[in-house]
């Protein structure tokens, strides 16, 4: 299979999360990522892109980019928000703010759980401040083919 890289841009609003996902998964598929892998993947993707609609875009007109990467062996994904559209306001998460969110992480809270999915279920997760002052989160699935050997 030859690499191939997707751009999309979708509007900073859940209501576009749904059909990116759909892709996504159908996607995945026809890579033959198994079917429990999909909807890890599909999932990540999901608190990825919600995180980038509800705490790093400035407005729904800016919107959030992804870049999806396929090869043989692996899908990447990076979603990028453009952060909060106030230039004295770095909307990033450093350092420190994640500490800050895995700490208050709770069982019992609807919220803050979106990081730790990501990074539990990718094989990579990464994430960085962009130049728009905002964020770009990377993930990786990488694609094992079975070396069974039917007899």
């Amino acid at each position: 299979m030859a690499k191939a890289d997707i751009e999309l841009k979708i509007p900073s609003a859940v209501f576009y999360i749904e059909p990116v996902r759909a892709f996504i998964g159908n996607l995945a598929q026809s890579l033959g990522f198994p079917r429990k892998r999909v909807a890890d993947i599909q999932l990540v993707l999901d608190e990825v892109c919600s995180n980038a609609v509800h705490h790093g875009s400035a407005n729904a007109t800016v919107g959030v980019k992804l870049r999806i990467a396929v090869d043989a062996h692996a899908l990447e994904i990076l979603v990028r928000d453009t952060g909060s559209g106030n230039a004295r306001q770095k909307n990033w998460l450093t350092h420190e703010r994640l500490l800050e969110i895995e700490a208050n992480r709770s069982p019992t809270s609807e919220r803050g759980h979106g990081i730790f999915i990501a990074k539990s279920l990718s094989d990579t997760h990464e994430m960085r401040s962009n130049e728009a002052g905002g964020t770009d989160v990377r993930v990786v699935f990488y694609l094992l083919k079975s070396n069974k050997v039917e007899v």
